[in-house]
């Protein structure tokens, strides 16, 4: 090796030159890519391409400075990581104290307490009648369902399917937002789903598709406004969320005469149950478009897509009673009266409440024996006393 270096000098340089410009390569993407994962984990968003090109150039020039021994480009390269660490932290201190101190109130559900077949779980326990026994031999039917009814199909699931079945919910009890529910049963991923009734999006697709929806109802439930717990508003009329929510309305001040604050109106994503419902709320009354938020997506790739509710004091959301209490359990949001009415239970059942929800069981294909005893238990006495108690108002003895 030393008679190649005295041989051929320049070809050593050149060969020290390029591995060390491999090396500054190198380390100046590690660099890049941590600062840039870094940056969004503080921050949650994109930010300005100049930042960018300060951790680029200090990562580039600490490699070099490093490898080449230039003091000068290390000197460099300690102002841009200081510029990058006061950039990243300012930004992500500011995101904080403006966005991640208020959490995503729809966060906060364990579905694993409502797991069938788990030990202590919370969902309601029945004996199932002989007559709505299923038949094995006819295949067990592939149930899915909206996140918030989770707890009455779990139920059944615990009450009329065998316990072995508990290793195989992907594909036989699964939750998901409405959207996807609805694509799956008309895919045939599915036999059946407990959902709320189908967007218009959602039955044109179905036409498409030559199927009609079978829906059976079997409890109500109300749809609900909710603000931060610290916020004065304790009623809105039908009218002024019409106008909240097609931009009319835009401050506190508006409705309660006091509060000069920017009114914070939260939505759903296209297709979800709750959208849909305030979609036909509004009626002929156009929707603004929705609070937008930068997320991280399934392969790391960023997504603007709806943003969850944050609990800002200036916040309004909306979703179901059952899913607002009984899953939510969250004393930091209250449920706003409207038009003078409370959506407790009794107002539910009497139909004092002016936005009543029906939730059904929903197939497309025709219904085999098995799916058929479902429905029919679900609709005797029994079934309607497991919806009662598992939190919603039960079709039985509705005065609706």
């Amino acid at each position: 090796m030393s008679n190649f270096q005295e041989k051929h000098p320049k070809a050593v340089i050149g060969m020290k030159v390029v591995l060390q410009l491999l090396l500054a390569y190198v380390c100046f993407h590690i660099w890049v890519g941590g600062m840039i994962g870094i940056a969004f984990q503080l921050t949650r968003r994109e930010l300005p391409m100049l930042c960018w090109f300060v951790f680029c150039l200090g990562g580039f020039l600490c490699s070099v400075g490093v490898l080449w021994k230039i003091r000068i480009l290390r000197q460099i390269s300690y102002v841009c990581m200081l510029v990058s660490a006061l950039v990243s932290g300012g930004a992500g201190l500011h995101y904080w104290w403006t966005v991640g101190s208020f959490p995503e109130v729809e966060q906060n559900v364990d579905w694993s307490k409502y797991e069938p077949f788990e030990e202590n779980n919370r969902l309601v326990k029945v004996v199932v009648p002989e007559e709505f026994r299923l038949d094995p031999e006819e295949g067990l039917p592939k149930m899915d369902g909206a996140y918030a009814l989770y707890p009455v199909y779990g139920a059944l699931v615990q009450a009329m399917y065998p316990k072995e079945i508990a290793s195989m919910q992907h594909a036989y009890f699964p939750y998901h937002g409405s959207d996807t529910i609805y694509r799956k049963l008309l895919a045939g991923e599915c036999d059946m789903i407990f959902a709320l009734a189908p967007s218009q999006l959602q039955q044109e697709e179905a036409t498409k598709a030559g199927l009609t929806f079978e829906m059976t109802p079997f409890c109500y439930d109300a749809f609900v406004f909710y603000v931060n717990a610290n916020n004065p508003i304790e009623n809105l009329t039908t009218e002024q969320i019409k106008g909240i929510y097609s931009g009319q309305i835009t401050n506190w001040k508006d409705i309660l005469g006091t509060v000069d604050t920017k009114i914070i109106a939260y939505q759903r994503n296209e297709g979800s149950g709750s959208q849909t419902t305030l979609q036909r709320l509004m009626g002929d009354t156009p929707i603004m478009p929705p609070l937008k938020e930068d997320r991280v997506g399934g392969m790391g790739d960023i997504i603007n897509d709806t943003a969850n509710y944050r609990n800002y004091r200036a916040a309004l959301g909306f979703s179901f009673r059952f899913y607002a209490t009984e899953l939510l359990q969250n004393n930091r949001i209250k449920l706003l009266a409207i038009d003078g009415v409370a959506p407790t239970v009794d107002n539910i059942r009497q139909g004092n409440y002016p936005h009543i929800a029906t939730a059904y069981i929903v197939t497309v294909r025709p219904r085999t024996q098995n799916i058929r005893k479902i429905v029919e238990f679900l609709q005797s006495s029994m079934g309607q006393e497991l919806v009662e108690k598992t939190g919603y108002v039960p079709i039985e003895n509705s005065e609706r």
